[in-house]
């Protein structure tokens, strides 16, 4: 992380509370220096959502050298399993989420799941979400290619940060 030291850092993160002072500690990066933008996903579902519009304002604004998406070890997914059994609790609620898997299976490619449970749920991992959230910022056209982008999972009990592979 002491390449960075120097540069401006836009790092995306989850909800845990400790997670954002955790970061200022462990990679060694002045605050003055970091932007945060917290998610409730490890993964960016959308390549021209409200989240990837806001990290393509903040590189080109505030001239982002390194984009970091970093999510504790201690957060929790949700699984599909949460977004069923909201579906089976109330009726209202699941003739909307069926409708809503209708448009899902038909009008691909403009969502990014196969249904409403997935895109409600997110990946199944933080790293399978870090790493799609990775290669999604890589590969987007409008972010410049000097910019690099890394993935990681911090342990906010042992303040130790590990990178994700990501190919």
């Amino acid at each position: 992380m002491k390449s960075v030291k120097n540069k401006k850092v836009l790092c995306i993160i989850g909800m845990e509370k400790k997670l954002e002072q955790s970061i200022y500690e462990t990679t060694g990066i002045p605050p003055e220096n970091i932007l945060v933008l917290k998610s409730v996903h490890s993964d960016i579902s959308q390549p021209y959502g409200e989240l990837m519009r806001a990290i393509i304002t903040l590189v080109y604004r505030e001239k982002v050298d390194e984009i970091l998406i970093v999510r504790s070890n201690n957060e929790q997914v949700i699984n599909e399993a949460v977004v069923y059994n909201l579906r089976s609790k109330d009726q209202v609620l699941n003739e909307r989420m069926n409708t809503l898997d209708y448009l899902f299976q038909n009008c691909n490619p403009e969502f990014s799941s196969r249904n409403i449970n997935e895109w409600l749920a997110g990946s199944k991992t933080n790293t399978e979400g870090i790493q799609k959230s990775v290669r999604l910022i890589r590969r987007h056209p409008l972010i410049p290619t000097h910019v690099k982008v890394c993935g990681f999972l911090l342990d906010t009990d042992h303040a130790r940060l590990t990178e994700i592979d990501v190919t």
